[in-house]
């Protein structure tokens, strides 16, 4: 899992940062399918071991591991917006932080006047957090479908069968959402996005199944299934764009299937070629700390975007991409981690977040700009 967080943070990254990747933003698809796939096993796994499901527990667990982090971001973004930004920026931002405060930065965008893709990239450091909030708010649901379900049925057919309907259903409102020129309702919408979710849950349910356990499919099976699911994804990813109605009406829905099918592979093979590929040590190194660097990488690009406008395009990018190195594992070693393992969350939090709000704001005085930048009307507007 942590080889696929790379390769779909690294897309991802690579997209934002304007590099020849014009479908990376579908590396955010890979992440849903991931997380669908992840919790729904612990689900199964705790069910199996305990015969029930602690709610408070898993929601506990999920808070520990996402909240510090995001807390750690909207903290240096408030840092550096005090500093420097002009009160048109202070006032977008403060929403932005308000909606991400309670993962709901994809309604805002929905909602907001400007809207998504129309506001300025120097006006959008948390535009990025729209995912976030379309994972959490699958954590908050489908743990309590899952109660249902497994409490009031207890078949595991029925679970598989509703992860495939909800499925179904996101990506038919996909595609009866789209509009040309503003998708910015069926693209952020968590009924339209939790395609990927459902899917990775489905996928849970198949491979955890006693019949699939007991009788493996033969690696001549699926080596070549996930070699073939992982070259669609790398066509889709090289290709898509996200103006095209075809990327709403079946381009999402194959990448989320070549997704959980890459997934499947590597489960059911992990001896196979392309598991040894995607869990070489680079890639998994990177993507232990995947989570902080897609949290980093846009509000650092921002930044170098708002302070620093005069810098050449390739200049930019090579200090986004070390910044974006440097602070994402600064994050994950004093902040994700400690907080994760610590019995006593709060001790960590304060000196963390004192320590990462520092080296914010020195940045942000070395590099304040001796007069202020101009609103362009050239500048690039924010991605996915």
């Amino acid at each position: 899992m942590d080889g696929l967080r790379a390769l779909a943070v690294l897309a991802v990254i690579a997209y934002h940062f304007g590099l020849p990747l014009h479908g990376g933003f579908l590396g955010v698809d890979l992440f849903f399918v991931i997380s669908g796939y992840v919790i729904t096993r612990l689900l199964l796994a705790e069910r199996a071991r305990t015969g029930t499901t602690r709610l408070a527990v898993f929601w506990g667990r999920r808070a520990r591991r996402l909240l510090p982090a995001v807390l750690a971001v909207l903290v240096a973004v408030q840092v550096w917006m005090h500093l420097g930004a002009g009160a048109s920026m202070r006032h977008t931002v403060n929403s932005q932080t308000l909606a991400a405060l309670v993962y709901g930065s994809n309604w805002y965008s929905i909602f907001a006047e400007v809207g998504y893709w129309g506001m300025p990239v120097d006006r959008a450091p948390l535009n990025h957090l729209w995912s976030l909030a379309v994972e959490e708010q699958y954590y908050l649901v489908w743990p309590l479908v899952f109660v249902v379900l497994m409490g009031t049925v207890g078949s595991r057919r029925v679970l598989a069968c509703a992860a495939l309907l909800c499925a179904g259903c996101a990506y038919t409102a996909m595609h009866l959402l789209f509009l040309p020129g503003a998708p910015d309702r069926a693209y952020l919408g968590t009924d339209c996005r939790a395609g990927g979710l459902a899917l990775g849950a489905l996928l849970a349910v198949l491979t955890t199944s006693p019949a699939v356990v007991d009788r493996r499919l033969p690696a001549r099976v699926t080596a070549p299934a996930g070699v073939l699911a992982g070259t669609c994804l790398a066509c889709l990813w090289s290709a898509a764009n996200l103006n095209d109605r075809g990327l709403y009406s079946w381009q999402l829905a194959v990448a989320g299937a070549a997704a959980a099918t890459l997934i499947g592979s590597l489960v059911l093979t992990p001896e196979g070629p392309p598991a040894r590929v995607i869990g070489s040590r680079p890639l998994v190194a990177v993507g232990k700390v995947s989570y902080s660097l897609y949290l980093w990488h846009w509000p650092i690009w921002v930044f170098l975007a708002a302070e620093r406008p005069q810098w050449p395009a390739a200049e930019r990018v090579v200090v986004a991409a070390i910044a974006t190195a440097v602070v994402a594992t600064a994050s994950y070693h004093l902040v994700e981690n400690p907080l994760r393992h610590s019995r006593r969350p709060m001790r960590v939090l304060a000196p963390a977040f004192l320590a990462v709000a520092t080296m914010v704001a020195c940045a942000a005085i070395l590099l304040q700009p001796s007069a202020p930048v101009e609103q362009r009307d050239d500048i690039q507007v924010s991605g996915p």
